[in-house]
């Protein structure tokens, strides 16, 4: 009965944390390269009111900084 089941590639359950950990960071680094918007530089932004925040929120072009 085994003999008609066809398995192709690996089993995934068999790579450990280390190997998962590798995948992730490989997508993470695709996925940056590939992102069009730049890392920001780390500021605050304090707002005196939510409205003039949600106004200042509407006028950003990178996703990145909210």
């Amino acid at each position: 009965m085994n003999d008609s089941i066809k398995i192709v590639g690996k089993d995934a359950s068999m790579a450990g944390a280390a190997e998962y950990h590798r995948r992730a960071l490989k997508l993470w680094q695709q996925m940056e390269r590939l992102n069009p918007n730049k890392r920001p530089r780390g500021f605050v932004f304090k707002a005196p009111t939510r409205a003039l925040y949600e106004e200042w929120r509407r006028t950003q072009l990178n996703p990145r900084l909210w």
